[in-house]
């Protein structure tokens, strides 16, 4: 008859609904708060991660400290993923980083293991008013994560409030009972964080249960086990059509992960007697060490193995070879860091410059002296560069719909204008010289030898600047950049002996001399306008190095 009345007493709707709206506030503030925290950190995650990579103990706390600062391994794995595509980083030294970030996501447990759930709506109104009241980016950053922080404890103190009357409703408890065996726990983890995709989630769910008592400590350490394989589900499907990096660093998640949880699965009873001595009587702060310490145990275990596992994935998962000229570094996946996507953009206008030396390079002796088959291949390689182009624009312009900081926006501004620089003199090359040396070729005329060297040397000069110009923009070297810039004179002094020399033989008797004489002068056009360009990117460049180096100050 008890048990009756206990059954008739139970609401489940209102358990249903304590557990669903619990959870909800919850994983919507672990976003607030990993968000506002990513804001505050702002561009030294990037740096701090890209210095932290020397070996693989310095990538290990790389990746923890990231990770526990942020709050959200999938950023940090996004970062990585980055630095491998963009060739900034081996894949071998991303293994590390992954293994710190399951270490730096247990702090997320600690927090939430401590005893300050019930300030939550003092810690979610304070947070408030920072966002709202506050011009400074800074501050409302802060709002963010104290708000993120105040709603993940009250969603805490909800499913706790919700699960309250199961601790008295013995049918309930005689089933927890009869799944106590850690298999039942771990597979209930694994699918409990697919489902959420989160493992925090898990881990505070778990701490709920185990501190009203509807968990022993046994099941909710094989719960957190289990965690640790679901959240591999998240990262392989965020994998799913991303970058080959991407999918490789989710194959070394998934690799350590599930060794590591079949490991630890035998040691369920040792790791809960050790939590147990280590916090007596607060099953809370016991289930968080337990996070803590499977992960730094399984760091541990894999991290002397890195080279090794990094081997055995580019095996089963080789590089692609790109397959054609297109901008496979422009994917969407890196939107998720705009720092990261604005370095993506950085690599491929490297790329895109590259191909405009080599176009400089051949375009005028073509022009002068190729066939109508080789200025058709010129204009094929500009088509490239133009499609390039449009690729980056349209890439930067959905890097702007993001909150961007002043020193983004900067960045954008600077891109942006080296794209279209870029483009512009690509056009020069294969459009004003192409149509140039198709009238050339209509009239069937040559150029003398003499012309023919002067202009090879003044274009020689032109795509040199131009070249040098585009390194210091690249590798930030002011000095390169000035000598550029400080060239205008001498170059204006080469052409214009040029141009006497093509104007003092407008007198010759030779058929076709006043086409010839403008087909030369179209050209020393086009060298000039190109010095112009190459001037231009220096003068960006100079600006961007100074600006930077106002901002480490």
């Amino acid at each position: 008859m008890e048990t009756q009345e206990t059954i008739v007493q139970i609401n489940w709707w209102e358990v249903a609904l304590g557990l669903a709206g619990g959870l909800a506030l919850f994983l919507y503030g672990m976003v607030q708060m990993t968000n506002g925290l990513k804001a505050a950190a702002g561009n030294r995650l990037t740096n701090f991660l890209a210095k932290m990579t020397r070996n693989r103990w310095t990538s290990l706390t790389a990746g923890a400290g990231i990770t526990a600062v942020i709050q959200s391994s999938s950023i940090t794995t996004v970062l990585v993923v980055g630095f491998v595509s963009a060739g900034l980083m081996e894949f071998s030294k991303t293994l590390g980083i992954i293994l710190g970030a399951n270490i730096g996501t247990t702090i997320t447990a600690q927090i939430i293991a401590f005893k300050v759930t019930e300030s939550a709506l003092l810690i979610v109104a304070v947070g408030y008013v920072l966002t709202t009241i506050t011009k400074f980016r800074r501050l409302k950053n802060y709002g963010y994560i104290l708000l993120g922080l105040g709603l993940v404890f009250l969603g805490m103190n909800l499913m706790t409030r919700a699960t309250m009357p199961l601790r008295s409703f013995e049918p309930f408890m005689e089933v927890m009972k009869n799944t106590a065996l850690p298999v039942y726990g771990i597979l209930f983890g694994a699918f409990f964080t697919a489902l959420v995709q989160s493992s925090s989630a898990t881990t505070g769910v778990v701490i709920v249960l185990a501190s009203q008592g509807l968990l022993n400590i046994e099941t909710g350490v094989a719960m957190i086990i289990g965690a640790n394989i679901g959240t591999c589900v998240t990262a392989l499907l965020a994998a799913i059509g991303k970058p080959r990096p991407a999918v490789q660093v989710a194959l070394a998640h998934v690799l350590f992960n599930s060794l590591g949880a079949i490991i630890f699965a035998f040691l369920i009873p040792q790791l809960s007697e050790l939590v147990a001595d280590i916090s007596k009587n607060d099953v809370g702060r016991q289930i968080a060490n337990a996070h803590t310490i499977f992960n730094i145990g399984n760091a541990l275990l894999f991290i002397g193995f890195t080279k090794s596992v990094a081997h055995l994935i580019k095996r089963i998962l080789p590089d692609k070879a790109p397959a054609d000229r297109t901008v496979p570094l422009l994917d969407d996946y890196y939107l998720k860091h705009a720092n990261l996507a604005l370095d993506m953009v950085e690599k491929t206008l490297k790329e895109m410059g590259q191909d405009l030396v080599h176009i400089a390079s051949d375009s005028i002796p073509l022009a002068i002296r190729g066939t109508r088959s080789n200025l058709d291949d010129l204009r094929k390689r500009d088509d490239i560069l133009d499609s390039w182009h449009e690729r980056i624009l349209s890439y930067i312009s959905q890097i702007q719909q993001k909150e961007l900081s002043e020193h983004e926006m900067e960045r954008v501004r600077r891109q942006t204008d080296i794209a279209n620089i870029i483009e512009n003199a690509g056009d020069l090359y294969t459009t004003s010289v192409v149509e140039a040396a198709e009238h050339r070729l209509k009239l069937g005329f040559e150029v003398s030898e003499e012309t023919h060297k002067m202009l090879l040397d003044l274009y020689e000069q032109a795509n040199a600047y131009l070249a040098d110009a585009i390194t210091a923009f690249q590798e930030k070297d002011k000095p390169k950049a000035e000598s550029v810039t400080e060239s205008k004179d001498q170059f204006a002094e080469d052409h214009a002996k040029v141009h006497r020399h093509v104007y003092s033989r407008l007198g010759d008797s030779e058929e076709h001399r006043v086409s010839i004489i403008r087909f030369e002068v179209e050209l020393l056009e086009v060298a000039r306008r190109l010095h112009s360009l190459a001037r231009r990117i220096a003068r960006r460049a100079i600006g961007a190095i100074e600006k930077d180096s106002i901002k480490d100050k």
